[in-house]
């Protein structure tokens, strides 16, 4: 007689044949950066798994190729993120499809918009596996635009043709079911964002600053609180440093070079430009800052602080709360509030040594706990041993 242990036997054998079965994977997303900043554990984990592993994305500027990881081929693709010429996007998804025909995938994984609404589409139309990661609502969400409207639909058909759409909080989930955007069913709620590598981002000393580093770390947009830190840090200057660190992006809400150099002679902030070695400057700082008010997925440069043993401060939108156990790990502050952001700061400045170093141990408690890259990587590979 079978027991129901001896009877799951056979479908866990077929899984796992289908799953050596597979050869080729691709991850296709809007820049190669995204790739690898966000997904390199997950597209190692496959390599070493001996799977041929394809990178499609735009160049980009940000990223040094030799960074590629070895075993997987990167194909390059023009893609305008910000362009609303449908010419422009019809040619993308051309692109796509004949590079998905080039390559024959087993499977596809995007992420963001337009490779989620076009790249499902080329698969579609190849009948090729695939599935879109919503790291965040973006701006198709945020208004009732014609252009936007338009945009929702699309992207509301082009999620009937893929397997699985991950999120990473729980408002977007419930934005994409109350809409009736995307069956339930298919949403893989990834409760620690895309995670992180809890060995590549270990516990860092607490540095002996002469006075308190905050870092802000981020695409330098105005939506992610640019202008609040930087008030914040005019009014506390004299008791805490505000570094801000990151990349410059030709975007409606970029911040332009002019503007931030202002500010930094001003005295109000240090800017540092970005470059991969972010883990030094977040090390030499006490704690890491992000008072955005737009929708995060969930910040990675918030959960690689947790990993760090780092305190944060963040605002209480979805994509930052869920890092911060208010006055346990860091604090809590509102958005687009910049009295909130200002005694956020002034509590964490007030703490004592012992205090903070309490703070960043909860940190990493929480990455260990709820961040840990392995997590998703188990979510991967769910999706590809389905029938």
């Amino acid at each position: 007689m079978l027991t129901k242990q001896t009877a799951l036997i056979p479908k866990l054998y077929n899984n796992r044949q289908k799953f050596m079965q597979m050869k080729k994977i691709i991850f296709s997303d809007n820049t190669l950066w995204g790739l690898l900043n966000f997904r390199s554990g997950v597209i190692n984990y496959f390599i070493k798994k001996e799977f041929e592993i394809v990178l499609v994305a735009p160049h980009d500027p940000l990223v040094d190729l030799s960074t590629i990881p070895e075993g997987a081929k990167y194909v390059q693709i023009e893609l305008r993120n910000i362009s609303r010429n449908p010419f422009s996007d019809i040619r993308y998804f051309r692109t796509l499809k004949s590079i998905y025909r080039n390559e024959n995938p087993d499977y596809i994984f995007h992420y963001t918009i337009k490779p989620n609404i076009y790249g499902t589409f080329a698969a579609h139309s190849l009948g090729i596996r695939s599935s879109s990661m919503v790291a965040g609502l973006g701006h198709i969400f945020s208004s009732n635009s014609v252009v936007n409207l338009i945009a929702r639909k699309m992207f509301k058909y082009a999620m009937r043709f893929s397997e699985y759409i991950f999120v990473l909080n729980q408002s977007n989930r419930d934005t994409l079911i109350s809409r009736n955007v995307v069956d339930k069913e298919k949403i893989i709620w990834l409760y620690g964002g895309e995670g992180v590598n809890l060995e590549k981002f270990s516990v860092q000393e607490s540095p002996n600053n002469e006075k308190v580093v905050f870092l802000m770390v981020t695409r330098l947009l105005f939506e992610k609180g640019y202008t609040e830190y930087v008030n914040a840090a005019q009014k506390l200057k004299e008791k805490a440093e505000f570094r801000i660190m990151g990349p410059i992006y030709e975007h409606p809400s970029g911040v332009p070079l002019s503007k931030i150099k202002e500010d930094e002679s001003n005295g109000a902030i240090k800017y540092i430009e970005y470059s991969p070695f972010v883990t030094s400057q977040m090390a030499s700082a006490d704690c890491i800052v992000l008072p955005s008010f737009y929708g995060e997925g969930l910040s990675r440069v918030l959960m690689e602080g947790l990993a760090m043993g780092k305190p944060i401060i963040c605002t209480d939108i979805p994509g930052c709360r869920e890092t911060v156990d208010d006055a346990v790990n860091g604090f809590l502050c509102l958005p687009r509030d910049l009295d909130s952001l200002i005694r956020a700061c002034e509590k964490f400045i007030a703490l004592t040594t012992g205090e903070r170093l309490e703070m960043g141990i909860e940190s990493r408690k929480k990455a260990e706990r709820i961040f840990d890259e392995k997590l998703v990587i188990k979510k991967y590979l769910s999706i590809i041993e389905t029938n």
